[in-house]
């Protein structure tokens, strides 16, 4: 049996880069947990490509090294696998986080998909600078900034600032989601922030701010 043993250390070496790339850009990215089976090819994925970025690495700037001698599937040492495999799993989490490879996919018109994990998140990412009303269970309605907000609509909660309660009159107003005012709300946000489970949201309305040209008429 040591020898199964032995061939399952040497694939967990093997497979470290990768598990090491996963593991960063889950923690860096708000995609859901993959199944496990997910996680395994997720992570001999980027022990793949790893691997054959130590290779080019190795083989332009080795000194001394022998043709032929080292190739893709050369057992590499840790110290440069894992910093690899870090740098690769951050740059892919920034490429990720921006849209930027999907941006030129669609705009080659290969897809119209985008790289964020739901339309909830990619919505949040588009409003960055967006007062937010909340439609609350029980027809209640909250106004404010929002500081922190989950990254899926099923769980987690909202933390918003400079917030109020609002009557159905204002919600139903339509001066007030063009251009809100302070004097407009039922109390002034004077609170420091509140804290809203997501499973109350039902709705989620973003603020824009009309052009001056556009307020000075109302």
């Amino acid at each position: 049996m040591n020898w199964i043993a032995q061939d399952a250390i040497n694939l967990l070496m093997f497979l470290a880069p990768g598990l090491v790339a996963a593991g960063v850009f889950r923690s860096l990215t708000s995609y859901p947990p993959p199944s496990l089976f997910d996680q395994v090819v997720q992570a001999l994925i980027f022990t793949i490509v790893v691997h054959v970025a130590c290779w080019g690495i190795i083989d332009k700037f080795e000194i001394g090294a022998d043709e032929g001698r080292i190739s893709w599937t050369t057992s590499y040492p840790p110290y440069i696998t894992l910093p690899i495999a870090a740098l690769l799993a951050i740059f892919l989490a920034a490429t990720y986080g921006r849209d930027t490879f999907h941006k030129i996919l669609r705009w080659l018109r290969v897809t119209h998909e985008s790289s964020f994990p739901s339309v909830w998140y990619s919505s949040f990412r588009k409003h960055p600078k967006c007062y937010v009303v909340l439609y609350l269970s029980g027809e209640r309605y909250v106004y404010g900034w929002p500081e922190e907000w989950p990254s899926q609509p099923d769980k987690g909660h909202f933390r918003l600032s400079e917030y109020s309660w609002l009557t159905t009159d204002e919600v139903d107003d339509a001066v007030f989601f063009a251009y809100p005012k302070q004097e407009q709300l039922e109390q002034p946000p004077y609170r420091e922030s509140i804290l809203i489970p997501v499973s109350e949201v039902g709705i989620v309305e973003f603020m824009g701010v009309l052009p001056e040209k556009e307020n000075a008429g109302i």
